[in-house]
């Protein structure tokens, strides 16, 4: 099966191809158009569904893409949906991270990575979410990964998604649990026999 992620982010897009490379072929909407689509839903899911959709009608195939963002307890939920626009770049969005959260021992500090996938091919159209829960801590620790992965450590470990490496990372993510409820969701819905 040939799918098209709505994702220009390479390392998001090696993640995906780890999950799902064994039962589809995936494309990057960038070999269909440079053209971002404007996120100006209110949800993860709201935003995944406007970049799968913008996906499908970019390649005419089968598309689905993701929206990520990282909720922290302590920040009301904050960067959430914005987590890719809290800054420029991934040191300058830990750097605000951390300053806005202090070092005050007593802060509560949880947060989880939620997931949400989108599916769409023009007449099907489904999301699933996946969630991991974890840590923010004071300061970064690991050279994998992208994003936050330096600051947070997921509930059960004591190194952060960076320290883990792709591999381990990639079986308890918040992407990882999205992708592997979406590879569900299409065996169950027979979209991998409908091309």
């Amino acid at each position: 099966m040939l799918l098209v992620v709505g994702t220009h982010n390479k390392g998001k897009i090696q993640e995906i191809r780890q999950v799902l490379g064994k039962e589809a072929e995936i494309k990057s909407v960038s070999e269909f158009s440079n053209e971002e689509p404007i996120e100006d839903g209110n949800s993860l899911k709201e935003n995944a569904l406007i970049k799968a959709r913008h996906a499908y009608y970019a390649s005419h195939l089968p598309s689905f893409a993701d929206d990520s963002g990282l909720f922290v307890q302590a920040l009301n939920g904050a960067p959430g949906i914005h987590s890719s626009r809290y800054a420029k770049t991934d040191e300058e969005r830990i750097a605000r991270l951390l300053k806005e959260l202090g070092n005050e021992p007593n802060k509560d500090r949880t947060a989880y990575f939620g997931c949400c996938i989108a599916y769409y091919d023009g007449k099907n159209e489904f999301t699933v979410e996946g969630r991991c829960y974890g840590t923010i801590i004071t300061q970064k620790k690991g050279h994998s990964g992208f994003g936050y992965d330096p600051v947070f450590v997921p509930n059960g470990f004591d190194s952060t998604f960076a320290e883990l490496g792709e591999e381990e990372k990639n079986k308890i993510s918040h992407r990882a649990l999205a992708l592997e409820l979406f590879k569900k969701e299409l065996l169950k819905r027979n979209l991998f026999a409908n091309q």
